[in-house]
């Protein structure tokens, strides 16, 4: 019987990264692309949200809020939930997944409220199946200060409604809660065979850095062991060149040594071989932060990415992607591909530009002959059905049994 794992932290600095990463944007070296169709999102988007970073403001926008925002709050917690990897195999092997999957959302929107739940995502393509939820922290009643001094006995005057909407990460994140949500969450996993982390463990989460440096050194005290295990084999083929002859228990022990020093070889293989497909792993989530940190010095560069893909995807070269972002109208004479319908059309001096959807939005659209591409695209497989339409000839009717011609 596995473990259900359940972790909750508050995302550090700018979160478009982490929707990139979540929305496969940009696709992580861990991750099987071939696999990536497999993902699914079980919330549905408020009408013109088109991404997470984008559901997150609009419920923080709708919720009520009357006080201020700060520029330091946290706007919503990271949520992700799996099992062990064994057993998740187990439950996707069995056809349980769909119904894990239910059961986890049910879960999320009675522990958080389904309106803070503004987006849920099931990841397929990585070794393990797991959920990466993202709930904004919106609570309402008395702050936890005023409650702490109504408990101690003080009186404050009362110069707010106790059912005031406030969002506030730190009132979803208390000790109490953690361990509540570790135990509700363990209650709804029991159908699945898995358990709750034992309560009150000292075990402690590490960091997969420090986890490394921790196997580093294994190996380095590994190698060490195996350089003083070889100066004493050394010594044993001295002696044994001497003794050979008369000392049956001195050929023993060097053979015993012989054979424990292989071994230990081994161990250091198979130690170097674990470390490095470790470093690889991990690689994914050094480039991770790497991205983070350029979305937050560079806030329009997601958008300037979404653009470039897009523009890859149809089948523009770098030369004319470069001279789209330099503001020029671009003329292309090719064939033009369309993910969203699988299909390629043909163009005849086409002009290409890049336009604001609107003065107050940093969203890019990629226009043709004046037209946005989507639209185009949209218009040109309707063009293509019609013209196929005609020539498909109805069946011709069944003749009944028993008639003759």
């Amino acid at each position: 019987m596995g473990f259900a794992v359940l972790h909750i932290q508050k995302p550090k600095g700018n979160d478009s990264g982490t929707t990139a990463h979540i929305e496969r944007t940009v696709n992580p070296a861990n991750a099987d692309p071939e696999r990536t169709h497999l993902n699914r999102e079980f919330v549905d988007f408020p009408d013109g949200v088109e991404n997470r970073t984008q559901a997150i403001q609009h419920r923080i926008e709708n919720a009520g809020i009357k006080r201020k925002i700060s520029h330091n709050q946290v706007r919503a917690l990271q949520v992700m939930l799996s099992g062990t990897p064994e057993d998740m195999r187990r439950i996707q092997s069995e056809g349980k997944l769909d119904e894990w999957c239910n059961d986890n959302i049910k879960w999320l929107q009675d522990a958080f409220g389904r309106d803070n739940l503004v987006s849920a995502v099931l990841h397929m393509d990585e070794k393990t199946p797991h959920i990466h939820a993202t709930v904004v922290p919106i609570v309402t009643g008395e702050r936890r200060k005023a409650e702490a001094e109504k408990n101690n006995g003080k009186k404050k005057c009362q110069k707010k409604p106790k059912d005031t909407v406030r969002l506030c990460a730190d009132h979803v994140m208390t000790r109490d809660n953690l361990e509540r949500f570790q135990d509700t969450y363990a209650e709804k996993m029991q159908k699945y065979d898995l358990k709750r982390g034992i309560k009150g463990s000292n075990a402690r989460h590490i960091s997969t850095p420090q986890y490394y440096r921790e196997l580093f050194a294994q190996n380095e005290d590994l190698k060490e062991s195996i350089g003083y295990l070889e100066e004493e084999k050394q010594e044993v083929y001295e002696k044994v060149g001497d003794m050979y002859d008369r000392k049956d228990e001195a050929r023993e022990k060097f053979l015993d040594m012989h054979d424990y020093a292989q071994n230990k070889e081994k161990e250091i293989a198979e130690m170097e071989s674990r470390l490095n497909q470790l470093k690889r792993e991990y690689e994914p989530y050094e480039a991770q932060e790497d991205i983070n940190l350029l979305f937050s010095v560079f806030p329009h560069l997601s958008e300037r990415l979404r653009i470039a893909q897009l523009c890859k995807g149809i089948g523009l070269t770098i030369d004319v992607i470069k001279q789209l972002f330099k503001g020029e109208a671009v003329s292309v004479t090719d064939k033009l591909h369309s993910p969203e319908h699988n299909q390629s059309f043909s163009v005849q001096d086409a002009k290409l530009q890049l336009f604001k959807e609107s003065k107050d939005s940093d969203r890019l659209k990629l226009s043709i002959n004046g037209q946005n591409i989507i639209d185009w695209f949209k218009q040109k497989y309707q063009e293509v059905r019609q013209a196929v339409r005609p020539h498909i000839k109805p069946a011709e009717p069944k003749q009944k049994k028993g008639q003759g011609i």
